[in-house]
């Protein structure tokens, strides 16, 4: 008998692990539309279907997000108004669709995330393994997303949407300055007086359906990609998301030696309206150094009074309106180019010299 439980317990155990760690077959991604890439080495552009659909998917479950003052893309107006007759059509398989969103209750940055883990094209399916996703929990919380979005692209016809605007797309995809982001990039990992650190191959994806001024940034394999939306990026290399992938990790690494000090920025910022997608104090630090190192960058780049004086505004609103280490962090950069070290040496030093935080 006691053996019996053992064994039980035992195959308890083993599907429970099996129930946490689902399998996916792994493969390499292919973009194999010729016509909706546009690349160099090192750099692509890509109209990506997977973020299309995925897009589409949300604002036709009620995703209606847009900055203020503007209008949405023409592509996304005449996506939505393809997407309400085919709710008309649809109605059970709607509702059906509306409750698997809201129960996943998640943001764009997340399923937009998780659609690059998906094959290039119809039909989707997992193909890069739940370690790779930048939002882990979402391997269990979008499970059954795959299949719900293969449904929705056969039911509502999205390769009739897509060939409509799919033009929009390829004359957006075009506009890439490609000698400018080999530019920007050597001059970025000038500025840190560091060797590069990574071999990246970097994907650019403009997102014409989504709200404007959004942007992600996100590894698999050996891309990394940039999902931009309308107004969020320059045709170049979107320096900001980039960013991320040198400077989470020392933040990260930091954090935990300068965590009273740093926190009383956050705890002082953290109920403002621009900091609500920051809601951990360490992605708030994230958040703030590499906005701070954006302008910074930006200044360099452009040589011009101007474009100083437009980017000190730009961190002073950024700072009051709740991402409270924006300037501080701005001014220490000022003191870093004034020095030897590299970044990475001299960040621990940056944050020994942050100001306590005042009102």
């Amino acid at each position: 008998m006691r053996n019996c439980h053992l064994l039980l317990l035992l195959m308890l155990f083993i599907l429970a692990f099996l129930g946490c760690n689902r399998y996916v077959p792994v493969e390499a991604v292919s973009f194999w539309h010729n016509d909706e890439v546009v690349s160099k080495p090192e750099f692509t552009v890509l109209a990506d279907r997977r973020i299309f659909a995925t897009m589409a998917f949300m604002n036709a479950m009620g995703y209606d997000a847009e900055a203020r003052g503007m209008r949405m893309h023409p592509a996304r107006l005449r996506l939505r108004r393809f997407l309400k007759d085919k709710a008309s059509a649809y109605p059970e398989q709607f509702r059906r669709w509306r409750k698997f969103y809201q129960k996943a209750n998640l943001h764009n940055f997340h399923y937009q995330d998780f659609a690059l883990s998906l094959s290039a094209d119809y039909p989707f399916k997992r193909i890069r393994p739940d370690r790779e996703l930048g939002y882990p929990f979402t391997a269990q919380r979008l499970a059954g997303f795959p299949m719900v979005l293969n449904e929705f692209w056969k039911t509502c016809d999205l390769d009739l949407i897509w060939a409509q605007v799919k033009p929009d797309y390829i004359e957006e995809i075009a506009k890439y300055d490609f000698e400018k982001m080999e530019y920007q990039l050597e001059f970025l990992w000038d500025y840190l007086r560091m060797e590069r650190q990574d071999r990246f191959v970097f994907v650019t994806i403009p997102n014409l359906i989504e709200r404007h001024y959004t942007a992600i940034g996100a590894q698999y394999e050996n891309y990394y990609y940039m999902v931009e939306s309308p107004g969020a990026g320059s045709h170049a290399l979107n320096i900001h998301e980039y960013l991320h992938s040198i400077i989470n990790p020392m933040i990260k690494a930091c954090y935990n030696f300068q965590s009273q000090k740093l926190d009383r920025y956050f705890e002082a910022g953290k109920d403002h309206s621009l900091a609500a997608p920051y809601r951990h104090n360490v992605t708030y630090a994230y958040e703030c150094l590499v906005r701070a190192l954006d302008k910074r960058l930006c200044v360099l780049l452009a040589e011009t009074p101007s474009t100083s004086r437009r980017c000190e505004k730009s961190v002073l609103a950024l700072t009051r309106n709740g991402l409270t280490l924006v300037q501080p962090f701005y001014r220490l950069l000022e003191e870093y180019e004034q020095g030897k070290n590299n970044f990475a040496q001299f960040f621990p030093e940056m944050l020994n010299r942050l100001p306590e935080y005042s009102e």
